[in-house]
């Protein structure tokens, strides 16, 4: 029934239509000269021939064409242990957009100079990032108790970690590189962490974690990571998400002034 049931839908969907008259076809033949000699004969032997012929070059055909490697929603979603070289993936980016608690582990260290590098050397490159206000305690201790304290193995204290972005984030701004680069604070968190790239353009790529509850460790949060040509409609909705987070933080130097 499932193979009757995946022909009817390729029908329906208008896939793999040769695929299936020809083999009509040479089943016909085939029953035929089964039951009735004399039918056919009288189709002609340049008939049965074509349709002999058209069916062997389809399997050929069909033989030779590389197979579409099926995917599966592993392929879409993992923790950090697997993400990668944060440098490869920012490769031959002009925009990153950020939004995490403390942004202190995307900042720092080798990733911080990819950055430099991939994003800030360029006239047209862009760094925002969005982190918790260190201001707001109330919204900081609620996110302490979910992310440092909830996790089996602690080994990062999130008030620290945002004393320590601030003062990376001033090291950034002192490079004077053409690109540009501003820093956001968000009076609460939303759950979740984004770090996007070139949202205007068609290899733009977000990677949404989930801050979960009760995690073995940071790294063992799930991430789902959409493509834009994958998934206009996904990456759209995390973008918007993204911009919101945006309009509503406020500007680091209005924080401190407040």
């Amino acid at each position: 029934m499932r193979f009757f049931r995946r022909i009817l839908t390729d029908i329906k969907n208008r896939r793999n239509i040769e695929v299936y008259v020809l083999s009509f076809a040479a089943f016909a033949v085939a029953l035929v000269s089964v039951f009735a000699d004399a039918v056919l004969a009288s189709l002609g032997d340049n008939i049965v021939n074509s349709i002999i012929l058209a069916t062997l070059g389809l399997l050929v055909l069909n033989i030779s064409t590389p197979k579409v490697q099926e995917s599966s929603l592993d392929d879409y979603l993992d923790d950090r242990s697997n993400l990668g070289s944060f440098e490869e993936r920012i490769k031959g980016a002009r925009k990153l957009y950020i939004y995490a608690p403390s942004a202190a582990n995307i900042l720092h260290g080798d990733n911080a100079e990819a950055i430099r590098k991939e994003i800030l050397t360029r006239s047209d490159g862009e760094l925002r990032v969005v982190i918790q206000n260190p201001d707001r305690a109330d919204a900081v201790n609620i996110l302490v108790d979910q992310l440092d304290r909830s996790v089996e193995f602690q080994v990062q204290h999130l008030p620290e970690e945002l004393q320590r972005t601030l003062r990376q984030f001033k090291l950034i701004d002192s490079w004077n590189t053409p690109g540009t680069a501003e820093l956001k604070l968000l009076d609460y968190s939303p759950g979740f962490s984004i770090v996007m790239l070139d949202p205007d353009r068609i290899s733009g790529q977000v990677i949404v974690e989930m801050h979960g509850f009760q995690n073995e460790s940071t790294r063992s949060r799930m991430h789902v990571i959409i493509n834009k040509r994958d998934s206009e409609r996904w990456f759209t909705y995390w973008y918007e998400q993204f911009e919101n987070i945006w309009g509503r933080a406020e500007n680091l130097q209005k924080s401190e002034t407040a």
